[in-house]
């Protein structure tokens, strides 16, 4: 068979199997082993197959993902995530504009404690619907801002697409880390004005609210989340430790806290151990399918004949840069993100590096994209996780997400595009 209609062949079957709901793990694994067998044949499993599998899965940049994970997890099971709630409630009062936007910057702080925008919106849906319904917001509004604050967790550190973005390009994660930081809060910032202009309110549903039941216990868990970042983060930029020692002093500083303000136990720690291993497993096994499909790519030399096609544009990286955001964003819609991430970055790796883009600046723009997609249909797994707590339809919520992420799009980008130094500054700053 010749190197094309392998790929048309392939490609045929990955869309059809992504269509008929098989995971997305198991199509790249499938699909990168037949293109593999259909170009070379079986001889070159043993020469690329075993340690190409072998090398991603013992690869340091991705062993920072279950250190992250370790530290939310004490974090979650501390309940943490009730008490910023908390807090953010009582220094919005019980007026409705400031308690949208403690949302919304509660999305944020939370998206940085749990790296997931579903477990975040989730939980914004079932703690905080109810008191925006109480000052005046719809349903549909209240369950919408939810999603919208969940999706915070791609583009505000320390994002698992990030780690992921940084182990494919070797951009250094805390760089990353650092780089985001700017534009997750111009995200944040867009979306409080989006907030202000595009709210939706039912007066007649005003009502008493629900205390919201502020203690000492929740002041000192605000203040240890506020602290455990600024240790996590402050030490990323001042230098004095990497992105992967800082995972490793936030999981043991979390754990610490936690156990000393008697949040959690043996069970619970246990608990957090194993739905890390979880987490991190299926992690792995998406980043090790996309592997052995990028490895398959190569073989196809697939990635030079887009360099070849693209060749008119490198004299236009802005354009090209653009484009390629889009197709990011595009497959944001279909795909999970980490999927996106290691499915995308082996195709373009060289156009980028022919266009000379900046990969940090890129990385960033790329996780923005793909934050995008968890509020849009048709996968949208923000908004989809806020319907499923709240129990409501999904189909009026994503009318609300989408114009949000639109509005996003639009404005941040501009601003990245315009002016990249809101990605590189902070970074050229680090010691």
């Amino acid at each position: 068979m010749t190197t094309h209609e392998a790929l048309i062949f392939v490609s045929i079957w990955f869309g059809l199997l992504l269509v008929l709901g098989q995971n997305v793990a198991t199509v790249l694994l499938g699909t990168g082993i037949v293109g593999m067998w259909l170009l070379k044949g079986t001889r070159l499993f043993d020469g690329l197959l075993a340690p190409d599998i072998m090398g991603t899965a013992s690869s340091y940049s991705l062993s920072i993902i279950p250190l992250y994970l370790v530290m939310a997890q004490f974090l979650l099971r501390g309940q943490v995530v009730d008490d910023l709630f908390k807090v953010g409630y009582r220094l919005a009062g019980r007026r409705r504009f400031p308690l949208g936007a403690a949302t919304i910057v509660s999305g944020g702080l939370l998206g940085a404690v749990s790296g997931s925008g579903a477990a975040t919106a989730a939980a914004l849906a079932t703690m905080a619907s109810p008191q925006l319904q109480a000052v005046g917001y719809t349903r549909r509004f209240s369950i919408a801002l939810a999603a919208i604050a969940g999706s915070l967790s791609a583009i505000i550190p320390p994002s698992i697409i990030m780690i992921i973005y940084g182990s494919l390009t070797l951009v250094p994660v805390g760089h990353l880390f650092i780089g985001a930081l700017l534009p997750g809060i111009l995200c944040v910032l867009v979306y409080i004005g989006c907030l202000h202009f595009l709210a939706e309110t039912d007066e007649t549903a005003v009502s008493q609210m629900e205390d919201a039941g502020l203690s000492v216990r929740s002041v000192a868990a605000f203040l240890f989340v506020v602290a455990l970042m600024f240790v996590v983060f402050g030490g990323i930029y001042g230098g004095v430790i990497t992105a992967a020692e800082a995972g490793a002093i936030g999981a043991f500083v979390a754990l610490v806290g936690m156990v000393a303000m008697r949040r959690i136990g043996l069970r619970d720690i246990a608990g957090a151990l194993v739905d890390s291993v979880k987490v991190t497993s299926m992690l792995m096994i998406i980043v090790i399918g996309a592997q052995v499909f990028g490895r398959f790519l190569s073989l196809s030399r697939a990635p030079r004949e887009l360099l070849t096609l693209v060749e008119p544009l490198l004299a236009e990286p802005t354009l090209l840069a653009a484009l390629l955001l889009l197709a990011f964003f595009l497959f944001g819609l279909f795909l999970e993100s980490a999927a996106v991430m290691v499915l995308l970055i082996p195709i373009i790796m060289p156009v980028l590096d022919a266009a000379q883009v900046d990969l940090l600046w890129f990385g960033v723009m790329a996780c923005f994209m793909i934050s995008l997609g968890l509020l849009t249909p048709p996968v949208g797994l923000s908004t989809y996780a806020a319907c499923a707590a709240a129990r409501h339809p999904v189909a009026p919520i994503f009318n609300r997400t989408g114009l949000f992420a639109l509005i996003a799009a639009v404005i941040v980008s501009f601003v990245m595009i315009r002016f990249p130094g809101i990605v590189t500054w902070l970074p050229s700053q680090i010691q």
